[in-house]
């Protein structure tokens, strides 16, 4: 140790003694060799650094460096010469240029180790498109290349190509005139005897294709493409014919790029080259001496995508088949008819199932589990075909599989699965016809219940998924006695699964999409269809969310399960998935949750208050590796499930009304929010997220009921939204994030102000405050932007109510302790405030750089300016000018005024529809709701109210423009 320290002292004197004496090649060197002692290694990088900063010293250096006798110098210097050349190019002279585009070529024409050759072609490209920018142009570059494309040194070949290709995409129509010569040269190398030069002059080919697209001269298009595509689709024949999987996969890559050209002239006048470039990308897919998970089958059946996507009129073009084509004696009239893509739909949906997808993947997003190989590429493939061809072609070739096992009374194979869940997207209209929707369904129950192979689970909970999706309000109205059952079963599986597996991930794959498929149901079918349901899938989710769940155990909600679950199962983040889900379904049900909700809170309240989890066991036993740290791991997961139990009893209150809650439950929710909303009660986002959601939604039904905690909330978001403005803790450039607490904290605020109406009118101008500032900070997410814009929508409703609630409530409400006359806001006041809000949405509308954010703020500055305008002359001149400033900006899929999405309860019929879709309204995670404007209809609760409204007003969500007291 001594004499370690000894020689690492000596060393440090030695470079001390060197600081004067070390010039920039000893640097570049020191740099350019592997090791070394870190004390001149970071001297010698000051000094490169401070010279290539330099352009009066560094591009001087580098050139003389690339002269250098070292290969690893000459790699470095040709790295930052292409650095350099790229950051001072607009401050050096002519003759520097030309010099340094002198040196470049000729230490190009002496490199022999292909990593320098290419960090020098990079260097050159550089210079080549630097020099076609300031019309300085490099005369002797093509001729030098031309004559290196000749050489006998395969070095020197793949240069010249590989920079050809270069230049061809970097300098763009400064090549125009080139194009030809260049297809010429590259398709002549496809058959050159170096590997790599063949597969440099292939990459070129579809560069060169590309770069034809962005030209778009439809001559020359039809001239060169063509070329371009016979040649690449030879080199590809003769590729497989050899089993060369790399060069088969470049060829592929290069007929993807051509293909992409959308211009169906590129397969010749008569489109005759089109079958040859099918047959071969659908040979080179499906043939088997390629390496399964090589990159030749993915790429050959991500062409045949591309040509989906860009030709798909061609592919449906209906054609003789080969044996009428043999017959001439049979007329055009009579000949059978085939097409490309009924040859090409049986060999890539046998590709596509060729396999399926692993049960036991732990950690997948939304449970794929499948890996990157062909089979993997061919479904990507098939869903563009989904996506771009009638159903009618694809459908028949997918279902085929399903029936037939329906019929054989057996459970159809993974892949058959995979390949339904592949297409659903582009055919979901057609799936959810009979009887094509009643087969389909039933082939998922059948791999879900009787299927013994994990890998069907998980691909009928994929197919499931995505069927909800986009056809579940299809499903659910027309096949709800298949689609129910099938839920029910997703959702029993998909707990029992986490039970069985504990604290693991084994059963990942299948529970994300099962969830991920009854969330889709429920946002997409009304309490009438989603009500069925309730009775299979609350007791597992309650169940789940208590710490397990298997279907032996008790079969109704409450303190049954409870007793049952002595100490959790299941991880916390398995109890907070079963959480959200079961509060999407109270809020898809609305009143037909009623039934169970006065368990399914007393069973939630017990959770709530337990401290560290059902039965104190807080979630740990003896499996963990590290002890302490499993124990503080669970104890936030138990303290994070705990507060989402608040949140879920919260919803459900919102949903079925307060009277159906048991006794207290109100009360001891807002005591829990309030303290973690405490200061210094709770460091935990979690926790205050979910006090922020436990206030907005619990205010759909109490109003000015939470008039003595309105004061304490509003600052407590306030504070929320200014402390993340404060630590800058959301940067521009990321778009997502946890940005949880802030969004719940402005939804928050708009559902206070909207619900609670007269008695925010102390805290509005607080409130109103904070959510423009979230709305209009560059530091915010988007999806935070977003949030406070809609929550702005009713924001001034509060000041055009009375004290007595406009006749909606009574006058009964006491306001906020310590809320007197001198915090009342004068009518005065009231207008300008309104006219600041209007002023605001205007300049989102017209001057933010996200569409979504401008059009929330179009959608509630129209609600809004209507408001200001009832205020005030000044808050009428401000809508004025805000919507003169909105009327030059087009937003997307807006025409005229902004859109909204039309209220469920529209498409209901009787007073009962109505008032179901109205309480699926209040319990939105977003408030306030943006498709309608009444606060609540709780006929059980107050007196109905006095507003009268019209067949319109029913028809689109709007409030009468003139209430009548």
């Amino acid at each position: 140790a001594f004499l370690r320290r000894f020689r690492e002292v000596g060393a440090t004197a030695s470079a001390r003694g060197r600081r004067t004496q070390m010039d920039f090649p000893s640097a570049l060197a020191i740099l350019a060799s592997p090791g070394g002692h870190a004390v001149p290694r970071a001297e010698a990088e000051s000094i490169v650094q401070a010279v290539v900063n330099d352009p009066s010293r560094g591009i001087q250096a580098l050139c003389h460096a690339l002269d250098s006798r070292d290969d690893g110098t000459h790699r470095l210097a040709a790295v930052l010469l292409s650095t350099a050349a790229a950051r001072h190019w607009s401050v050096l002279g002519d003759d520097a240029k030309a010099a340094m585009r002198q040196r470049t070529l000729a230490a190009l024409s002496r490199a022999e180790d292909r990593v320098e050759m290419r960090a020098l072609v990079h260097a050159a490209d550089i210079l080549a498109s630097r020099s076609a920018d300031d019309g300085s142009p490099w005369h002797e570059l093509l001729p030098a290349l031309d004559d290196a494309a000749k050489s006998a040194r395969a070095t020197h070949r793949e240069a010249a190509v590989l920079l050809l290709g270069s230049i061809v995409e970097s300098t763009g129509a400064h090549m125009n005139d080139h194009h030809a010569a260049l297809v010429a040269l590259f398709a002549a190398h496809l058959d050159d005897p170096g590997r790599e030069v063949q597969r440099v002059a292939t990459r070129a080919l579809g560069t060169t294709a590309l770069a034809l697209q962005r030209r778009g001269d439809f001559l020359v298009v039809a001239d060169l493409l063509p070329r371009i595509l016979a040649a690449c689709v030879d080199a590809a024949a003769r590729r497989l014919d050899r089993s060369d999987d790399e060069g088969v996969a470049v060829a592929a890559e290069a007929i993807a790029a051509a293909a992409t050209v959308e211009s169906d002239a590129i397969f010749s006048p008569d489109a005759s080259l089109l079958p040859r470039v099918v047959d071969v990308l659908v040979g080179v897919g499906t043939d088997p001496r390629l390496h399964p998970d090589g990159s030749a089958r993915a790429a050959a059946f991500d062409a045949l995508g591309c040509l989906a996507a860009s030709h798909p009129g061609l592919l449906d073009e209906p054609r003789p088949t080969a044996a009428a084509s043999a017959v001439t004696a049979v007329t055009a009239a009579t000949a059978p008819t085939t097409t490309l893509a009924d040859e090409i739909m049986p060999r890539l949906c046998a590709a596509a199932a060729a396999a399926g997808v692993d049960f036991t993947a732990a950690g997948r997003a939304e449970g794929e589990a499948e890996s990157g190989g062909f089979a993997a590429a061919a479904r990507s493939t098939l869903r563009r075909f989904s996506l771009h061809l009638p159903p009618a072609v694809v459908l028949p070739h997918v279902v085929a599989p399903l029936d037939a096992a329906l019929i054989a009374g057996t459970a159809p194979s993974p892949g058959a699965l995979a390949c339904l869940a592949a297409v659903t997207e582009g055919c979901a209209s057609d799936l959810a016809e009979d009887p094509i929707a009643s087969n389909v369904i039933a082939a998922v129950a059948a791999a879900m219940d009787r299927s013994a192979d994990p890998g069907s689970k998980v691909a009928a909970a994929l197919a499931f998924k995505e069927l909800a999706e986009h056809a579940g309000h299809a499903l659910t109205e027309l096949f709800s006695h298949a689609v129910i059952p099938t839920l029910v079963a997703a959702i029993s599986l998909a707990v029992e699964h986490e039970t069985e597996g504990g604290r693991g991930d084994a059963a990942e794959s299948f529970v994300a999409p099962a969830h991920a498929a009854a969330s889709a149901l429920c946002a997409n079918s009304g309490s009438d269809e989603i009500a069925p349901a309730l009775p299979g899938v609350i007791p597992p989710l309650l169940g789940g969310a208590l710490g397990g769940w298997r279907r032996g155990d008790a079969n109704t909600a409450g303190m049954q399960v409870l007793q049952a679950m002595r100490v959790p199962r299941t991880n916390p983040r398995a109890r907070a998935r079963c959480l959200d889900t079961l509060e999407r379904f109270a809020r898809a049900a609305a009143w037909e949750f009623e039934p169970f909700a006065n368990d399914v809170v007393a069973a939630l309240a017990t959770l709530a208050t337990t401290n560290g989890g059902v039965g104190g066991g807080g979630g740990t036993d003896d499996r963990d590796d590290d002890a302490s740290h499993a124990a503080r791991v669970d104890r936030e997961g138990v303290a994070a499930v705990r507060f989402r139990a608040l949140a879920a009893m919260a919803t459900v209150i919102a949903a079925v009304g307060e009277e159906s809650a048991p006794p207290g439950a109100v009360d001891s929710i807002l005591s829990s929010a309030t303290l973690a909303l405490s200061a210094g009660s709770s460091e935990d986002a979690v926790a205050r997220e979910c006090a922020f959601r436990c206030f907005g939604r619990l205010a759909t039904v109490l109003e000015r009921g939470l008039a003595p905690w309105l004061g304490g909330a509003i600052a407590a978001a306030a504070a929320t939204l200014a402390e993340a403005e404060a630590r800058g803790g959301f940067q521009p450039a990321v778009s997502t994030g946890n940005a949880g607490e802030s969004i719940a904290a402005a939804e928050a605020l708009g559902a206070l102000v909207n619900s609670c109406g007269f008695a925010t009118r102390p805290h509005l101008a607080v409130a109103l405050a904070a959510l423009g500032r979230a709305a209009s900070s560059p530091s915010s997410p988007v999806a935070l932007r977003i949030a406070a814009a809609r929550s702005l929508e009713f924001s001034l409703r509060p000041l055009e109510e009375s004290d007595d609630g406009g006749g909606d409530g009574g006058g009964d409400e006491k306001s906020a302790p310590g809320d007197g006359d001198d915090a009342a806001v004068t009518a005065a006041a009231a207008r300008d405030l309104a006219a600041e809000t209007v002023a605001l949405l205007a300049r989102l509308v017209t001057e933010d750089e996200e569409p979504e954010v401008a059009l929330a703020a179009a959608t509630s500055l129209v609600e809004s300016a209507a408001a200001a305008g009832r205020l005030g002359a000044s808050a009428a001149a401000a809508t004025a000018a805000g919507t003169r400033a909105a009327a030059g900006r087009a937003l997307p899929e807006v025409s005229g005024r902004p859109t909204r999405p039309s209220p469920p309860w529209a498409r209901k019929r009787g007073a009962r529809g109505r008032r179901t879709a109205w309480a699926a309204a209040r319990g939105t995670s977003r408030c306030p709701p943006t498709g309608w404007t009444r606060r609540r209809i709780l006929p059980t609760r107050r007196r109905p109210p006095t507003r009268r409204y019209s067949s319109r007003d029913l028809a689109t969500g709007k409030s009468p423009s003139t209430p009548s007291t």
